[in-house]
């Protein structure tokens, strides 16, 4: 992932903007600021909780299911789902901002957003069971085994016995940085609005905050950080 991303970064990205500047010589600036900004979440949401939340599933899931603790088995579990979250909204925000550099809007209608915002109760259920779904897909992808995935997902709430390799692998997962990514993740699927939202009223003080993240982002990919690792 690391390649590509530099490649997005690096080359196609300029690529793509000198293409925009030749076709439409006279851009919207509006929308090519919000797709400047709502690109830079997409890349820093990419690098700092997607990359992060899948290493920190795959070192619990892999670890085999004889180690497998019920906290080992949480943070496995809702750093997959999280990172799978992330994956799918990170990648809207790109294709979003890069479509907002080439001179396509990016803003929903105010009447669109509020009816989104509307979701009854069954929505966010139906919402909820497929992300959940999508979670369990990708436990079976990272344990390759049907056998293993059904043991894990057990453990999230029949303990097993206490041995010393599951000691081992509850400290290798709870003493991993990207533990702390998790809690970011959460901060961020419940508390903080959609990159949309966030960006529908252009704000210089939003704007800093994106080019922040994309900073950060991009030195930790460029400096190979423990995000990336």
């Amino acid at each position: 992932m690391l390649i590509s991303l530099h490649h997005l970064l690096f080359v196609l990205l300029p690529v793509a903007l000198t293409v925009r500047l030749y076709v439409k010589p006279r851009p919207a600036t509006t929308d090519v600021a919000n797709g400047i900004a709502r690109f830079c979440l997409g890349i820093g949401k990419w690098v700092l909780l997607v990359d992060p939340l899948w290493h920190l599933a795959t070192i619990s899931f892999r670890g085999g299911p004889e180690s497998l603790g019920t906290s080992v088995a949480w943070m496995g579990f809702l750093g997959l789902l999280l990172s799978l979250h992330f994956f799918f909204t990170a990648t809207g925000d790109v294709i979003a901002g890069l479509g907002g550099m080439l001179g396509f809007k990016v803003a929903e209608p105010v009447q669109e957003v509020l009816t989104l915002r509307r979701f009854t109760r069954g929505n966010w259920l139906r919402l909820i069971v497929l992300l959940l779904a999508i979670t369990v897909i990708g436990a079976l992808v990272q344990t390759a085994s049907f056998g293993d995935t059904w043991l894990h997902l057990k453990a999230l709430f029949a303990p097993p016995t206490r041995t010393i390799p599951t000691l081992i692998q509850q400290a290798r997962v709870r003493t991993d940085f990207h533990v702390l990514t998790i809690f970011a993740g959460l901060v961020c699927l419940i508390g903080l609005p959609h990159s949309r939202d966030f960006l529908r009223e252009p704000a210089p003080w939003k704007a800093t905050i994106c080019l922040l993240i994309f900073t950060f982002a991009v030195a930790m990919l460029w400096t190979h950080a423990a995000p990336m690792s």
